[in-house]
């Protein structure tokens, strides 16, 4: 239980006298501490939030990877007992999901995998080609070569063709190479836009692997874009970084429309 001891609040209005153009109220928190919190509510509350967080990232990587269909529809009871957990992680889950466009909540219908679309890929792909062109060609200009020293060692990774549990850690590993390149921009604002969009896009970028081995080629691309950063050449850094951007979703388009890729479609 939090117990307040023998302090009380101390409500203030404070008017900004200097300009008189508005007054705030102020909270200012006397003699009050939740350093009593008994150690079982304690264990409780770590308990649930690590069992919401392994939730999220189970049925996050099960979406990603396809193993929940996209338009399927799951309810809190069934992914409770999937997931070996009560509903209120499930919920949890399910509500950042939510926020992040991965599945849709339904009043009293549970929710349903978000589809995906010929314009939604497009669409994800532009806003990626702005975002992170700029975010390079800030880095160019800010990043140290301790900066590309370690983000050389993150573009060292592969996968192993047809290999599931290959992919994701390749999946892992590629968006940490990518969150770490925004990184460099130091624009707090990029990187967090970015990583949700990227975040996003993981389940067009499992598509991608298995339609051939590129494993090499994309290591190889990593490394030309350190590289370039290295040598002092943003221009050709942009460069090289739009055309992978657009090959990744040329490849990805042209297999969903010939039907290659076996998932329903908007």
């Amino acid at each position: 239980m939090v117990r307040k001891h023998t302090g009380s609040f101390d409500f203030r209005l404070r008017r900004k006298t200097d300009s008189g153009l508005f007054g705030g109220l102020i909270f200012v928190y006397n003699q009050y501490t939740i350093s009593s919190m008994g150690n079982g509510v304690e264990s409780r509350v770590a308990e649930k939030c690590t069992a919401a967080e392994q939730v999220y990232r189970a049925l996050k990587r099960d979406i990603i990877t396809l193993q929940h269909r996209p338009g399927a529809s799951l309810t809190e009871k069934q992914l409770a007992t999937l997931y070996g957990t009560s509903r209120v992680p499930v919920r949890e889950a399910c509500g950042r999901l939510d926020q992040e466009g991965l599945l849709i909540g339904r009043a009293y219908r549970g929710y349903s995998v978000n589809q995906i679309s010929l314009k939604e890929i497009g669409d994800c792909f532009d806003l990626r080609l702005g975002l992170e062109t700029r975010a390079l060609e800030l880095a160019a200009l800010r990043a140290t070569a301790g900066d590309l020293d370690r983000l050389r060692r993150l573009a060292a990774t592969e996968y192993t063709y047809h290999d599931r549990d290959s992919y994701l850690e390749f999946l892992d590993r590629n968006l940490d190479f990518h969150i770490q390149l925004a990184s460099l921009s130091r624009n707090d604002r990029l990187v967090s836009v970015l990583r949700d969009l990227l975040g996003n896009m993981q389940r067009f970028f499992f598509l991608g692997l298995d339609l051939g081995d590129f494993a090499s080629e994309m290591r190889s691309e990593h490394e030309e874009l350190v590289a370039l950063l290295t040598l002092d050449s943003p221009a050709k850094g942009i460069a090289c970084l739009s055309r992978q951007i657009l090959s990744s979703r040329d490849r990805i388009l042209r297999a969903v429309i010939e039907d290659r890729i076996d998932i329903p479609l908007e």
